[in-house]
C-alpha cells in the first residue's frame, strides 16, 4: 500500500480548520463591530477631519486600539485553544501518527496556522473600518508589531502547557491576570521579595499591550527569549518525550 509521505500533507485540513474555527467567527464579529463603527459615526456625524477634535480617522486607530486591548489575548487562546492537548485528551494524537510524522512539526504547523489567523485579525478589521468611515484602516507597525510578540508569548505559553494538561490555555489566561496584578503590586513598592521572584519567573505578560509603544532593548528581548524558549521547549518534548505520557484531562 502507497504511503504519503508528503510532511505537508495534513497542512490543509489544519488550514481548513482554522478557517471554520476560530476564523469564521472571528471575520463574523469583524463584519458585525464595522457595522456598528459605521452606524455610530454616521448618527454622531463625526466628520472626516476636524482639526484639534475629534476625527474619523481618529476613530479608526482608536477602534484597533480599544478591541485589541481587550479581546487580543482571549483571540490568541481561541485560536491555539488546546493544540496538542486537545488531541492527546481525546486520543486523536493516535490515527494523526499513525503513518510516520514527526509530533513536532505537525503542530509546529498548527501554531504558524494560528499566527496567521492573528496576522488577519486587525487587517479585517481595519478594511472594514476603512470601507465603513471612508478614511484610515488604523492599522499600524506598532499594532502588528504588539499582535506578534503577543502571538509569540501567549501562543508559546499556551502549546508548552498543553503537552502536560488539555486546559493549558485557562492557565495561560490565569497567570496573565495573575502576572499583571503583580505588576501593580511591585510598582506599588509593597510586595514581599518572593512575590518579586515570582514576578520576575513568570512570562513577561506585562510588557503586552496594543496600546503601549513597542518594546525594546531589555523588555524587547525578555519577550523574545522567552516566547522562543517556550517554543522551543514545547518542540523538544514533543520530540523526545513520548507523546501523552502524563497527560490530564
Amino acid at each position: 500500500m502507497k504511503r504519503d509521505l508528503n510532511p505537508f500533507r495534513y497542512v490543509r485540513w489544519l488550514a481548513r480548520d482554522a478557517m471554520v474555527w476560530p476564523l469564521r467567527v472571528f471575520l463574523l464579529l469583524g463584519a458585525l463591530l464595522s457595522l456598528i463603527v459605521w452606524r455610530f459615526a454616521t448618527n454622531m456625524h463625526i466628520p472626516r477631519a476636524a482639526p484639534g477634535g475629534a476625527s474619523i480617522s481618529d476613530s479608526a486607530q482608536a477602534v484597533q486600539l480599544g478591541v485589541w486591548g481587550t479581546c487580543l489575548v482571549v483571540a490568541i487562546l481561541m485560536t491555539i485553544g488546546g493544540i496538542a492537548g486537545t488531541d492527546l485528551e481525546r486520543g486523536y494524537y493516535r490515527s494523526w501518527f499513525s503513518k510516520p510524522m514527526s509530533a513536532w512539526w505537525y503542530y509546529l504547523q498548527r501554531f504558524l496556522l494560528g499566527a496567521i489567523v492573528i496576522a488577519i485579525l486587525p487587517l479585517y478589521l481595519g478594511l472594514g473600518l476603512k470601507l465603513g468611515l471612508g478614511s484610515s484602516t488604523g492599522v499600524t507597525w506598532v499594532l502588528m508589531g504588539q499582535f506578534g510578540l503577543s502571538y509569540l508569548l501567549v501562543a508559546s505559553a499556551t502549546f508548552l502547557l498543553s503537552i502536560f494538561i488539555a486546559r493549558g490555555w485557562l492557565f495561560v489566561f490565569l497567570i496573565a491576570i495573575l502576572q499583571n496584578v503583580i505588576e501593580q503590586m511591585v510598582k506599588s513598592g509593597f510586595a514581599p521579595k518572593w512575590l518579586g521572584w515570582m514576578h520576575d519567573a513568570l512570562p513577561p505578560f506585562q510588557l503586552l499591550g496594543v496600546s503601549n509603544p513597542l518594546p525594546h532593548g531589555g523588555p524587547l528581548w525578555h519577550i523574545l527569549g522567552y516566547g522562543a524558549g517556550m517554543l522551543v521547549a514545547a518542540l523538544l518534548l514533543l520530540r523526545y518525550r513520548p507523546l501523552g505520557a502524563g497527560t490530564a484531562a
